[in-house]
């Protein structure tokens, strides 16, 4: 029988003692069997607390703090187990058990997909709504980094620049956007265009090449200048931001650090939903329509990069897919051009040669 070992507490003292299981446990110096015991423990007030491999180490709520009562004799462990109906009360460190642990690391997973599936996207459209612009802009700052740092440099050509900017600023006087879009060209075979968080508009060069008249390549920016107005960026940033960082949490990345990089990209992939581009359609419809400009080029536009190269190839038709309704509407909305053209010829060439080297 291996024997009890007690601390007192009150110093480092390791002491072998004797027990006696009365009606509280008493704890005794066997060198001293008349003696007074060294301490004596009622059994509702005795706490299982962390233990070596083999051993039942117990502490009391009313004994000082630090004392201490290991056993290793399986018959005073089986005493002890027996007469103490409160080990795993208040104060117990108890160990916990591996299914305890796998079920609350479940019940963890299960609530953060839950946050991440249905509490993110209404927590993002509320935080959209009240962001200050400010805040939204320093937003896209950060995106803008990330942009910079995917493609390179931008296209600037001082002429193409001037006529990009002048077109942006025909189509601003329409939206009035509280941020000035801020557009620019960067090099790519994509044909794409695209809006950040803050009024940053990208086109990329592919879309340069495939546009052919400048009303085609105003109805895409006044498509996404209908997304930054409605905030569909900054919503989206916020919610793949949030739920990377939730997800982050469940794999150990508890800073964070991978959630604004994951956020910023998805921006730059995103596919907004249906409603979302419903609606940046219908605002450029009405930009166009405001400034005496058909919306028919940009149907057109879009129709022709259908059969332009493989199926998979990359354009703007990956995040805004050209589906019948879209279509239908964008020509059931034309009308004839009553407006003056929103470049003339020379600054249509000048921005259509932007990149050239």
């Amino acid at each position: 029988m291996e024997p009890a070992v007690f601390f007192d507490g009150r110093s480092s003292r390791r002491r072998i003692v004797a027990l006696a299981f009365n009606d509280r446990l008493e704890i005794a110096d066997p060198a001293a069997p008349d003696g007074p015991p060294l301490a004596v423990w009622p059994y509702d007030a005795m706490r299982r607390v962390d233990s070596p491999e083999g051993a039942l180490r117990l502490a009391c709520t009313m004994a000082p703090p630090l004392a201490r009562l290991e056993l290793r004799d399986p018959a005073e462990q089986d005493n002890i187990l027996r007469l103490c109906g409160s080990l795993d009360g208040p104060g117990s460190t108890a160990p916990i058990s591996v299914r305890r642990i796998v079920a609350a690391s479940i019940a963890a997973a299960a609530a953060i997909i839950a946050m991440a599936w249905f509490g993110m996207p209404v927590l993002a459209s509320r935080l959209a709504a009240v962001m200050p612009y400010s805040w939204e802009k320093s937003l896209g700052e950060a995106v803008d980094s990330q942009v910079l740092s995917l493609f390179g440099n931008t296209c600037a050509k001082p002429k193409g620049t001037a006529s990009l900017r002048k077109l942006l600023r025909r189509l601003q006087t329409v939206a009035n956007l509280p941020i000035p879009p801020d557009p620019a060209v960067l090099r790519s075979t994509i044909a794409n265009a695209f809006a950040l968080p803050g009024g940053r508009i990208y086109v990329l060069s592919g879309l340069l090449k495939i546009s052919e008249t400048p009303d085609e390549l105003a109805g895409v920016l006044s498509h996404e200048l209908g997304h930054v107005a409605h905030r569909d960026g900054l919503r989206r940033l916020i919610r793949d931001g949030g739920t990377s960082f939730l997800v982050g949490l469940m794999f150990g990345d508890v800073t964070g650090s991978g959630a604004v990089l994951l956020a910023g990209r998805s921006v730059l992939s995103a596919s907004y939903s249906r409603d979302d581009e419903a609606a940046a359609d219908h605002f450029a419809v009405t930009i166009m329509h405001d400034l005496g400009r058909p919306t028919a080029p940009l149907g057109a536009l879009l129709e022709r990069l259908t059969g332009h190269g493989p199926p998979e190839a990359p354009s703007i038709l990956a995040s805004h897919p050209l589906t019948v309704e879209r279509q239908a509407m964008l020509e059931a909305e034309n009308v004839p051009a009553t407006g003056p053209s929103l470049l003339d010829d020379a600054e249509w060439q000048d921005l259509k040669r932007i990149c050239d080297r």
